[in-house]
């Protein structure tokens, strides 16, 4: 038998999952969504399946929740409320934040949680994102081997995870994903603001000292890939460059004091005592 899906949330991931499970030949049946309009929208994004209502849900072998963190308890009360679920279906949110818990009082069901550990932009093009990125994935043991098929499906590399500390890890996440790409905003604009190379070679210029800083992060560990004027305990390169952002980027002095600091955590290791004061004492201004 096939296995049948209803994804409730019409949005960028719903999208991206339902067309990466529709080239895997798994059967979407369609969306739910609070919207008629979107919903079809979404329907034709994902280019499978129907506009559904909760009263649908028991067609479904799997039942995904794709909605907001916010909106997720209610859109599992909405579905509970219209609909006796499918017995032993299995209910996955797909939120970094929450846990099973959202999913108790259902009863009859399997619970699951899938989180894609990418960033999905829209949905047609985050489809493509999704292939290879990981799929972090906790559930009831009963549900633990499909919840590592659905990954498959829906070509995430799976990543079985424990319980824990869901706000933690998701703050992680937007560490990684969101302040990256906001490090990339204040990158680019201490470049343009330098006026030392076009806006266009600022960027690929900022793009390739990031990845290769993350490629050596991930084959050597942070302290290792660390490098520039807080490894090398230059004080004096440390205090010119707080001058002159103070004088042209004012706002952006904060974020690099922050991350110097790290760094210099980091550094201390291999570092002698008197160059890791220096440059403590240039971050503070002194």
């Amino acid at each position: 038998m096939a296995l049948r899906i209803v994804i409730v949330g019409p949005g960028r991931v719903g999208i991206a999952l339902a067309r990466r499970f529709s080239a895997k030949r798994v059967t979407v049946c369609g969306f739910v969504g609070r919207d008629a309009t979107r919903t079809a929208a979404a329907v034709q994004a994902a280019g499978v399946g129907d506009v559904l209502q909760f009263a649908d849900l028991p067609r479904a072998h799997v039942v995904l929740f794709t909605v907001g963190d916010d909106d997720l308890r209610s859109a599992i009360q909405q579905a509970v409320a219209a609909a006796t679920p499918r017995a032993c279906s299995l209910w996955v949110h797909t939120s970094g934040r929450h846990d099973l818990s959202l999913f108790d009082g259902v009863v009859g069901i399997r619970r699951g949680v899938l989180h894609p550990a990418v960033p999905v932009v829209d949905g047609p093009g985050g489809a493509a994102g999704l292939v290879g990125a990981p799929g972090v994935y906790h559930g009831d043991a009963n549900a633990r081997h499909l919840l590592a098929l659905l990954c498959e499906f829906a070509d995430l590399t799976p990543i079985e995870a424990a319980a824990g500390d869901r706000v933690l890890y998701h703050a992680a996440c937007a560490l990684a994903a969101n302040g990256l790409t906001a490090l990339v905003d204040v990158v680019q604009r201490t470049f343009a603001r330098s006026g030392v190379v076009a806006d266009a070679s600022a960027s690929a210029l900022g793009a390739a000292l990031m990845q290769a800083a993350l490629r050596n992060c991930h084959e050597h560990g942070a302290a290792a890939a660390l490098t520039g004027p807080v490894r090398r305990g230059d004080a004096v390169t440390v205090a010119l460059h707080r001058a002159h952002l103070q004088a042209a980027l004012p706002q952006v002095l904060p974020i690099y004091d922050a991350l110097s600091q790290v760094a210099l955590a980091l550094a201390r290791a291999d570092l002698p005592a008197d160059r890791a004061a220096a440059v403590a004492a240039a971050l503070r201004g002194s």
